[in-house]
């Protein structure tokens, strides 16, 4: 039976939290967050007293694995302390605001024996993993364009009613690129590596009532230039009248075959295949690929290398719509543009 601690309680604690509580080989012990309104929240749903000290629940004897679903800032302090505290981890996306944070975090657990798994659940849709599959394996030859449309949809009202976003940058990194781009960013590398450079164009287009505020998109567009290959990612959150889904799929034109693949399903030239569906997908599949590593000594698919390289990519993005022009990797120049030399790291608590 593995003891989990929920470190933190940012909106994607609801998604893990419940896959946790829910498995037969594991129990929830112990949970953390410094803030008293989202601790208290944590308490109501898992009936436990909720620490207000994340190092105390860390470096408890009685957890093996941590969940850690905080803003992005504290990822810096955290993930290194729990590796040191020889927990496992399972760390939700964006691994850290910035390059710094970045480097730092894998500075700090570099040649650790524990495990930990930077969760990015759109590498386990069963569309999306059969496409890059075909992909991977040569099956599609020639790609020279692939383009991953993620925009969520909200109701025209009250955003945070939905989301607990958006935040300053210094506390989250910036707007969409940062926090729902960051899934097909990491798709992009996951599947095709680092590119050569990278250019953004960022609006504030639908929900300038909150994001102005901040000074942050709530769309974004990337385009990722490779040798052969143009690869584009448009992301954002659109304001419509009545409840929508989300608009979610990856366009990709190769030798032959235009492919279309969804959360569930892959298109050829139109015509469905029948790609099966795993026993777990998205967000349980990355817990279930943690406990794999951990009881068979499976590779972790999801790491703090591939958290590293959408880092440099996003700020590659922002250095980009900051000065208009193309920027090229590996960067030149860590500086994330939107935060403050002095809070490129960040010691405390923002709230």
């Amino acid at each position: 039976m593995f003891r989990v601690a929920l470190i933190g309680n940012r909106a994607h604690q609801n998604t893990y939290g419940p896959l946790w509580k829910n498995r037969s080989d594991a129990e929830i012990v112990a949970l953390a967050e410094h803030n008293a309104e989202k601790a208290a929240g944590l308490e109501e749903l898992y009936g436990l007293p909720c620490s207000r000290e994340y190092d105390a629940v860390l470096e408890r004897d009685d957890v093996d694995i941590v969940c850690i679903a905080t803003d992005f800032y504290l990822k810096r302090w955290l993930v290194p302390k729990a590796v040191s505290c020889r927990k496992h981890v399972l760390v939700d996306k964006s691994l850290a605001r910035t390059m710094e944070e970045a480097r730092a975090i894998a500075a700090e657990t570099r040649d650790t024996e524990v495990k930990v798994h930077l969760a990015y659940p759109h590498r386990y849709y069963p569309g999306y993993r059969a496409l890059i599959h075909r992909l991977k394996s040569g099956e599609y030859e020639q790609p020279v364009t692939w383009t991953n449309h993620f925009i969520r949809q909200f109701p025209d009202g009250d955003l945070m009613r939905y989301v607990s976003y958006p935040t300053a940058a210094s506390v989250n990194g910036g707007g969409e690129l940062q926090n729902l781009g960051s899934h097909p960013v990491d798709l992009i590398h996951h599947t095709f590596g680092m590119p050569n450079r990278v250019y953004a164009k960022f609006e504030t287009a639908y929900w300038p009532d909150y994001y102005d505020q901040f000074g942050t998109e709530d769309v974004a567009t990337l385009v990722c230039e490779f040798d052969h290959l143009i690869a584009t990612v448009i992301v954002g959150r659109n304001r419509i009248p009545e409840e929508g889904s989300a608009i979610d799929s990856i366009d990709l034109w190769c030798r032959g075959i235009h492919a279309r693949a969804t959360v569930d399903g892959l298109e050829e030239n139109e015509e469905a295949l029948d790609i099966g569906i795993p026993e777990y997908t998205g967000a349980a599949a990355c817990v279930q690929n943690l406990i794999d590593a951990i009881e068979n000594n499976a590779p972790l698919e999801s790491t703090i290398h591939d958290g590293l390289a959408a880092t440099e990519i996003t700020t590659a993005g922002y250095q980009s719509a900051e000065s208009g022009q193309f920027v090229s990797l590996p960067l030149e120049d860590d500086r994330h543009p939107m935060i403050d030399d002095h809070e490129q790291i960040i010691e405390g608590y923002l709230d």
